[in-house]
Order: C-alpha cells, then sequence, then structure tokens
C-alpha cells in the first residue's frame, strides 16, 4: 500500500479545508476529504439549483457558503460569486477578453481554462490571454492585476492561457510568456514567478525556459522540503517555493507543446504525463544540499492528454486517451498496469478520489461512481448529470457536488 503525504497547498481555515478552493481541490490532487460516515449512493441525485453563468472550461470552486466561477459571456470575460445554498448572485465583474482561437482547438472555444484560486479572502484568476488578476472575494472589488504581454510580447500559450493560479503562504505563483499568434513553432520568452499577494509585487522569477505552458504547478513535501514543481516548454523543475531557487531540473518536452497534465506527488515520487508521452515517474532524492530527479519507471501502455492522476486506495487512477478513452489503474512503485476499463470512453474524464472510492466524469455528461479494487473498478452508480463536450473540473463542497456543463452550473446533492 502506498502511504501518500499531506501536500503543502493554500493556507485554509478548518471550515474552508472541507471545501474546495482550487484548481482539484484542496490539496491539488484530485482527492477530497473521506466521508466520515459510509453511505450508499441513491439511485438519483437531487438538483438543488442550476445557474447559467457562461462558458469555458475554468471550473467551479467553493468555501462554506459561496462559490466562484471564471466564465465567458460574448466578448468579455466574467467573475462572479454565488450562494452556495440557492446559487444566487453575490456579485460579479466583467472586462473585455478578445481571443481568437486556433481552428484546430475551435471545438474548445475561447476559455477561460484556468480555474481559479481562493485564498485569505482574496480571489485569484488568469484569463485566457494570461492576465493574472486578484479579486476582493466579498464584495468583487478588483485589487490588481499582472499581465506579460509588455514584456515578453507573447503574453499566453498558443490554445489560451490554461494553467491554474496557485497560493502559499503570502505568495501567488503563476507561469507568464507564451506563444507568438500565427507562429506555434517559434515560441516568445517567459518566466515562473512568485507575486506577493498584497499586491502583486514580483518576489522572484525563475527564466531559464519559456513560455507559459498548459499544466498547472503543484506544491509536494518531499523528504521534509516544500517543493514547487511545475513543467516549461522544455523542462519539470523543483523549486524551493520562498526563495525561487532551483532544486533540480529534467529535460520534459512533448509534442505539439501539449502539456496539460498536473504532476502527482506520492512520498518522494513525481508521476506525470502528456499526450503521447506514456507514463513516467521520478524520484526525487537529496545527498547533501544537492537534489536530483532520478528516471524510476517509464512506459506507453497508456498515457494522459487533457487528463490528471489521482491516488486512490494506494494505486494511480487515470483516463488514457488510448483506446479512444480508457480509465486505468497502475502501481506507483514499478509502473506497472493492474487493470484496464472498456475502451471508447470518450476524449476526456475528470477524476476525484476519496480514499478507495473513485468518481469519474466523462466527457458526454456522465458520472461514474464506485470503489477502486485490485480486479477492476466496482461501477456502483450510473448519474446523467449534463450534455458532452463537459470539460470544467466538477468541485465537492459538503454533501454538494458543483458541476459544469456548457454554460450551466449545477448543484447536485
Amino acid at each position: 500500500m502506498v502511504r501518500r503525504l499531506a501536500v503543502s497547498m493554500i493556507a485554509l481555515s478548518p471550515m474552508a479545508a472541507a471545501q474546495w478552493p482550487q484548481w482539484r481541490g484542496p490539496t491539488r490532487d484530485g482527492a477530497a476529504p473521506t466521508r466520515t460516515q459510509a453511505r450508499p449512493w441513491p439511485s438519483q441525485l437531487s438538483k438543488l439549483w442550476e445557474r447559467d453563468v457562461g462558458h469555458g472550461h475554468s471550473g467551479p470552486i467553493a468555501d462554506s457558503s459561496r462559490v466562484w466561477v471564471h466564465t465567458r459571456n460574448g466578448a468579455n470575460e466574467t467573475v462572479a460569486c454565488l450562494r452556495l445554498d440557492t446559487g444566487a448572485r453575490l456579485w460579479s465583474a466583467s472586462y473585455p477578453a478578445p481571443f481568437e482561437q486556433d481552428s484546430s482547438a475551435a471545438a474548445h472555444g475561447c476559455g477561460p481554462f484556468s480555474t481559479p484560486a481562493f485564498s485569505g479572502n482574496r480571489l485569484f484568476t488568469i484569463s485566457v490571454d494570461g492576465v493574472l488578476s486578484a479579486w476582493d472575494a466579498d464584495s468583487g472589488r478588483f485589487l490588481w492585476r499582472r499581465a506579460s504581454g509588455g514584456e515578453f510580447g507573447a503574453a499566453y500559450p498558443y490554445f489560451g492561457a490554461a494553467a491554474s493560479p496557485l497560493v502559499w503562504r503570502d505568495l501567488v505563483f503563476t507561469h507568464i510568456g507564451g506563444h507568438r499568434r500565427g507562429k506555434m513553432e517559434t515560441p516568445g520568452a517567459g518566466a515562473f514567478v512568485a507575486l506577493r499577494v498584497s499586491d502583486g509585487r514580483e518576489q522572484w522569477r525563475w527564466a531559464h525556459d519559456g513560455p507559459a505552458m498548459g499544466a498547472s504547478p503543484v506544491l509536494c513535501e518531499i523528504q521534509g522540503r516544500t517543493q514547487l514543481i511545475f513543467k516549461s516548454k522544455k523542462n519539470m523543475a523543483g523549486l524551493d517555493p520562498a526563495t525561487g531557487r532551483e532544486l533540480w531540473r529534467i529535460p520534459y518536452q512533448v509534442a505539439m507543446d501539449n502539456t496539460i497534465a498536473t504532476p502527482l506527488c506520492i512520498a518522494d515520487r513525481v508521476i506525470t504525463s502528456d499526450y503521447d508521452a506514456g507514463l513516467m515517474s521520478w524520484r526525487v532524492e537529496r545527498t547533501g544540499q544537492t537534489w536530483t530527479a532520478r528516471p524510476s519507471w517509464r512506459h506507453r501502455d497508456a498515457s494522459l492528454f487533457m487528463n490528471s492522476p489521482v491516488l486512490a486506495a494506494g494505486f494511480v487512477a487515470g483516463f488514457s486517451h488510448f483506446r479512444k478513452g480508457q480509465l486505468f489503474l497502475l502501481n506507483p512503485h514499478d509502473g506497472k498496469i493492474v487493470w484496464r476499463g472498456d475502451g471508447r470512453s470518450g476524449e476526456h474524464a475528470s477524476l476525484i478520489s476519496r480514499g478507495s472510492e473513485l468518481l469519474v466524469f466523462l466527457d458526454d455528461g456522465t458520472l461514474l461512481a464506485g470503489v477502486i479494487e485490485r480486479e477492476a473498478f466496482r461501477m456502483t452508480r450510473r448519474y446523467r448529470l449534463g450534455e458532452a463536450n463537459t470539460y470544467a473540473h466538477p468541485a465537492l463542497a459538503g454533501d454538494l457536488l458543483l458541476y459544469k456543463t456548457g454554460s450551466r452550473l449545477a448543484a447536485w446533492r
């Protein structure tokens, strides 16, 4: 059995920690707090409310009483706060966000693609054109903004900014820079930066490789040291989040810069995948003051594209884009595939784990609820929640499931 270490993420109050304050939940790894009392899943979920909030793949986030969404309405992006219990709008703020999507990704629209982060009563969003904004979470008052267009010219990735902001202590992290429009093969420069939460002032930057990419950064506790781990255009790196000092760096690049999957940390292992690169693992080790990331295993028995893995029942569960979409389970120690589910399950799935429970949100609007077992995924319930082409990551807030499909956000009990 694999022991999952607690990952240092946003500093949260006990109440907020039980909710969904950022990309992929409280610890940014798709893991939700386990239920204190095991209860069977109902035959039907009860819809508490549903609201039209706008388009985009950005997922909802929530504390104990509020929901925040970042969406597109026509030529504008909108940041809004809703009541968790009724869906009533408490405030909203809109700003122009013109964006022309490449024809190869037209089906995914014009964003936003980045999920907000909530910490210390501040809300942080990244627009489709790569602008990081800070808002007062109570009132929606705009606080400060950081754009990179003036510095690097190319301000955002080719298909639009998709990485989600990460907050740690008094710092918020983001990757700035991007690709020149119409010239994907000649990207511009960029840097990974730490900005002060209070006023957006830059505290440090890592500028060894640019530009910004689609994968979101994570914080991992490895051998007692908090490390900030992220993917750039040609590398994956681990930094000291307080100072920006590079601890280790390894070459990492995939075809067409399709770097999307969020890295998963399990003890001293970093597991990830992207596009056609297959699955891979490194062990992060320290000798004295020197850190290294050594290859542990790698194979192409499965691969992740627009999906990120989760830890469930001591195994890594993922959704491969091979065989036209397939759930799989692997052993994180040796990388061996334990089992594969049915093929042709869809292009994308968002996964949430709760101990041995696994929630699989397919892109056709289907939710599969079940349990991870050594032999297979034992599905207990199947629900229909929405329409096809659903990519926004769901959120769990207490006994409510927040699920966005198209322009509609619904709360299911």
